[in-house]
C-alpha cells in the first residue's frame, strides 16, 4: 500500500510495532495508512533519524501545549530530527489534513490535505524535505553528532528565535518532549 514511502524510508533496527492496545485506542482516529506503518515496522527513527514515527500517547501533552487545548480528532503522530511536530486532523468523515508545529518560528502550517499525500509525496519530495525536515543540516549532524536515540532531536542551542542559526555548531541533542515545552515557555 506504501510502496513509494517504504522504498525511500528505512525504519531503524530499534523501531517497534505499535501494541494491539495502541492500535485499538487511535485506530478510529487516523487513516490505514499510518495504521499500516504502525503495524509493520512501527515506531522509532527513519533514515538515521530523519523523520521518527511516534506513540502519539507520548506526545499528546506537547500537542495541547502548543494548541493551547486538547482536540479529540488531533494525534501527533511523528517527530523531526529538529523538534518539530507532526500531526494528524481528521476534520470530517472525508476531510483530513497533516500539520506542523515549526517550534523555532512558532507557526502551526497545514502542510498536505492527507496522510497518504504526506507519507507517498511530500515526505519523497526532494524540496519538502528540505524545508520541513532540514534535510541537508540532518545530514551534517548525524556525521558530526551521532545517531539520535528514541525521542532525542537535534536542539539549537540558542533557539532559532533567539539568534540560534542552522548550522552544525549550534546543535546538541537532547529530549524532544522537554525540548518542545522548553521552546514553548522561552517563546511565549
Amino acid at each position: 500500500m506504501l510502496e513509494k514511502f517504504n522504498t525511500h524510508y528505512k525504519p531503524d533496527a530499534d523501531c517497534v510495532p505499535a501494541s494491539a492496545e495502541t492500535i485499538e485506542r487511535y485506530q478510529d482516529k487516523i487513516p490505514e495508512s499510518l495504521i499500516e506503518i504502525w503495524k509493520t515496522s512501527g515506531f522509532g527513527k527513519y533514515n538515521n533519524g530523519l523523520i521518527e514515527f511516534v506513540n502519539p500517547a507520548d506526545f499528546e501533552d506537547s500537542l495541547w501545549t502548543w494548541l493551547g487545548r486538547e482536540v479529540s480528532n488531533y494525534v501527533p503522530f511523528a517527530i523531526s530530527a529538529f523538534g518539530e511536530l507532526f500531526y494528524y486532523r481528521r476534520l470530517t468523515e472525508v476531510d483530513e489534513d497533516v500539520c506542523i508545529i515549526d517550534i523555532q518560528y512558532r507557526e502551526i502550517k497545514t502542510l498536505i490535505w492527507s496522510m497518504k499525500g504526506f507519507l507517498e509525496d511530500l515526505l519523497l519530495d526532494e524540496e519538502d524535505r528540505s524545508i520541513w525536515l532540514r534535510e541537508k543540516l540532518f545530514t551534517e549532524a548525524f556525521k558530526q553528532l551521532g545517531k539520535l536515540e528514541k525521542h532525542e532531536v537535534f536542539t539549537f542551542v540558542p533557539i532559532l528565535a533567539f539568534g540560534g542559526a542552522e548550522e552544525v555548531e549550534y546543535l546538541q541533542k537532547g529530549n524532544a518532549q522537554v525540548y518542545l515545552d522548553l521552546v514553548f515557555q522561552m517563546t511565549s
